[in-house]
């Protein structure tokens, strides 16, 4: 039989950090990546993951092909210990005050791909302006994923499009993000520098979506006009959709601002739409259990802050 002073010794090799080597190693699938992630050498890393294999009794990660699969066991733990290491983290920021300029926490934010290339460069320079420590970790969340991955802690804030969610989720108006058409040069619209509803409707046209199942937003906005016009290209990047266009005739719809970015790139050009078309509303989410959390009370001001470049 265990005695007490055995579980004692047990529970007192129990070292967190390996625990955070495994969770960065099941998601990004290699310990190289793990690794740069972690800020550490690839070998600490292998040696992290092989105390704690011995310690639980199963390997947890396989060889598969060129990167490592999670075992059954593995699968079982992973929910679990991000769980348990995510709520340590509110532990540490919880009570008191937040102050960015000392604090060495990591936010976790979830992104399209759009958002994510239009909020991160903000961010980064506002930290960077306050010399701060705290760092950024960006994961990619589509809508039907939202709700979940605020709840079970894998992110601590979610930017998307307005979405529907439970009570358990709080969300705020970030930004009205209107629409406009790309085109390349080889369309005769270019040149025009305008492009007629006929133009429009006739052309073959990419449409950006996270899942495919998913009625996208911008289709939402664009009605009845959406259902008239062929979908040549379906991807999950607006980038490559934006590349895709400057080789091509085909059209693209999608966020002004982002586009206008994008232009400053690529040999494209953003017009107005021929129709009236509502802005995308987009949206803050977040767990509203954490909403009196000063360091998520801090990252909420900072992020509508950015809307009007007035950080603080």
């Amino acid at each position: 039989m265990t005695s007490i002073h055995q579980l004692a010794r047990v529970d007192h090799r129990i070292d967190l950090n390996l625990f955070r080597v495994f969770r960065a190693v099941a998601e990004l699938g290699s310990t190289s990546a793990a690794a740069h992630q972690l800020h550490l050498t690839q070998s600490a890393v292998s040696h992290a993951l092989g105390r704690l294999r011995q310690q639980v009794g199963d390997p947890l990660l396989v060889k598969q092909g060129r990167g490592l699969v999670l075992t059954p066991h593995g699968r079982d733990i992973l929910p679990k210990v991000s769980q348990a290491l995510n709520s340590l983290q509110l532990c540490q920021r919880s009570g008191g005050s937040f102050n960015p300029a000392s604090s060495d926490l990591e936010f976790h934010l979830g992104f399209r791909d759009l958002l994510e290339a239009m909020v991160l460069p903000q961010m980064l320079s506002h930290l960077e302006h306050l010399n701060s420590s705290v760092s950024v970790a960006s994961f990619r969340v589509t809508g039907s994923e939202l709700e979940s991955r605020l709840l079970d802690g894998e992110v601590d804030l979610v930017v998307d499009m307005e979405q529907s969610v439970s009570e358990q989720i709080a969300s705020q108006l970030y930004r009205n993000e209107p629409l406009a058409v790309v085109v390349g040069e080889q369309h005769p619209s270019y040149l025009d520098n305008t492009i007629s509803m006929d133009d429009y409707v006739s052309a073959n046209h990419v449409l950006v979506t996270l899942e495919r199942t998913e009625r996208t937003f911008v289709e939402q906005r664009m009605q009845g006009i959406a259902s008239k016009r062929n979908v040549q290209l379906y991807c999950e990047s607006y980038f490559a959709a934006v590349k895709v266009v400057a080789a091509t005739r085909l059209l693209l719809t999608m966020p002004q601002r982002y586009a206008e970015q994008l232009s400053e790139l690529l040999p494209v050009k953003v017009l107005p739409l021929p129709f009236p078309c509502d802005p995308l509303p987009v949206r803050l989410y977040w767990r509203r259990a954490n909403s009196e959390e000063p360091a998520i009370h801090w990252l909420l001001k900072s992020m509508i802050a950015m809307t009007t470049a007035k950080l603080e």
